[in-house]
């Protein structure tokens, strides 16, 4: 089936990211060499396996962020990526990185690393919707859940010297998380070795 690109253009757009899946539930008979006729045009750009976007959309952070939720599901932007985000670490970050229930893997695309790490399903809580372009989202850790992912999956971060080597910045740290939240969530998160870490750094945060 032939599809004019206007007309393809004219319903995609809104999407920002979309599959060959998308694609053929609005058109059941489309040829997938269509998407590689437009790639060699400039039209388009595959981001990874069968994803797409179009090559006159804004390509900021934010942007990747809802790329990294769009093409790997479930998942959250948490780690150093939020932590970031939130000025909890003063380092930039070159790689996206999210919290999934699928395996750890890594996806390279548009010049740059999103990372996923593995987490149990008890523990795959504690994110918001952040508002990104018109009705779109982005699912990103919330401060504490953030910090708490940090500690359960970087089984390093268990003492003081590796928490003053991440550079955390206790300040904005205490100004800006619900401590009986996160008391919470550790909680919920049913894992000892990491609850010890936790407190760990609960003593630190506070000394």
């Amino acid at each position: 089936m032939r599809i004019n690109y206007n007309n393809f253009k004219e319903s995609f757009a809104p999407f920002l990211c979309f599959s060959l899946k998308d694609v053929r539930k609005e058109y059941p008979e489309f040829d997938r060499k269509r998407l590689t006729e437009w790639q060699i045009k400039g039209y388009l750009q595959k981001i990874v396996r069968e994803y797409y976007m179009f090559n006159d959309v804004n390509k900021d952070t934010s942007l990747l962020w809802y790329l990294a939720n769009s093409i790997f599901e479930p998942s959250y932007i948490s780690m150093q990526s939020a932590l970031n985000y939130y000025g909890f670490i003063p380092e930039a970050v070159f790689q996206v990185t999210s919290i999934s229930t699928k395996r750890t893997r890594n996806l390279d695309a548009l010049d740059v690393r999103f990372t996923y790490r593995n987490i149990k399903r008890i523990c795959f809580f504690g994110y918001n919707l952040l508002p990104f372009r018109e009705e779109h989202f982005i699912q990103i850790a919330e401060p504490e859940k953030a910090l708490l992912d940090m500690l359960y999956l970087e089984t390093s971060l268990d003492g003081v010297d590796a928490f003053e080597g991440w550079r955390f910045n206790k300040s904005v740290i205490k100004k800006s998380v619900n401590m009986s939240l996160m008391d919470q969530y550790a909680i919920l998160m049913k894992n000892n070795s990491f609850y010890r870490r936790f407190i760990r750094f609960k003593n630190w945060l506070n000394a």
